[in-house]
């Protein structure tokens, strides 16, 4: 099997989504902006360049992101609410 550039993008993508779910639900909102936000909008740009594939793996990257910003800003919300 031939490696090509778009399966390298993809896991790239992939693993910087992961770590924007992961690290969006730290608790100080300025550390979010430095560790977690550059990263996820690195993963959602490639995953703009990766997207024309039309594979369901990319699918993935979207929804991760997604779910990263969701529980980013749901931790926020408590942190000024509470």
């Amino acid at each position: 099997m031939k490696i090509k550039i778009n399966d390298i993008l993809f896991f790239v993508s992939l693993l910087m989504a992961i770590w924007f779910a992961i690290t969006g639900i730290i608790c100080s909102y300025m550390a979010a902006l430095v560790i977690a936000y550059p990263i996820g909008i690195i993963s959602f740009i490639i995953w703009l360049l990766i997207k024309h594939e039309n594979k369901k793996r990319t699918r993935l990257i979207p929804i991760t992101l997604t779910v990263g910003l969701t529980v980013s800003l749901f931790f926020l919300a408590l942190l000024f609410i509470g």
